[in-house]
């Protein structure tokens, strides 16, 4: 897929989200409900208008430490990201080089799949050898898992395709990537570094 159609295809994607979180609000006749809505809808905005400005803007490959990065994205993906808890836990140190902007990105559409998957919680988890990010939510069917594995996405119509481009960020950096169902509940993405 070129980089036209994924750039029209996150932007369709964040659209639409938004539609159906407002049009959800307004059908529940509740305010309260309408008021969390539009905040969903902000939040959503808000990954829009990173993506584009990362997209269209330049950005700089650096070297960095991925703890670093982490505990301090963290904070303000809580303030984004309101509606589910995000910590992070540590057991090793991997650094990272790449762009600050992307390596974000990938992280918050791991978040926002989590979300989408009705998770209240997600954890990443860095140790020497991987990444982990974890949350509680739905996880994924075998159908889903091939899915995945074919298309990039469980989303028809060139919609969803951002666990694709993680995947293939990653990868374009030396690191795989593996979906796994939580034995309690939940999905978790491992990332290891590709020893090839």
């Amino acid at each position: 897929m070129d980089k036209d159609k994924i750039i029209a295809s996150e932007v369709l994607r964040d659209i639409e989200k938004i539609k159906s979180e407002l049009n959800d609000g307004i059908t529940s006749n509740d305010y309260k409900v309408l008021e969390e809505k539009v905040k969903t809808s902000a939040v959503i905005l808000d990954e829009l208008a990173d993506y584009c400005r990362e997209t269209i803007g330049s950005d700089h490959v650096i070297k960095m430490s991925l703890n670093i990065f982490l505990k301090d994205a963290i904070s303000m993906w809580k303030k984004k990201f309101w509606s589910i808890d995000i910590s992070g836990t540590s057991q090793g140190s991997i650094d990272i080089e790449c762009s600050k902007l992307k390596l974000k990105r990938a992280f918050e559409n791991l978040i926002l799949n989590s979300m989408e998957a009705g998770a209240s919680e997600v954890i990443i988890d860095v140790s020497k050898n991987q990444i982990q990010i974890i949350d509680n939510g739905e996880g994924i069917t075998p159908d889903d898992s091939n899915q995945i594995e074919e298309q990039g996405t469980t989303k028809g119509r060139n919609r969803g395709i951002g666990l694709k481009m993680v995947k293939g960020f990653f990868l374009q950096h030396g690191w795989v990537m593996e979906l796994k169902n939580n034995q309690d509940q939940g999905l978790s993405v491992i990332l290891k570094k590709d020893p090839a």
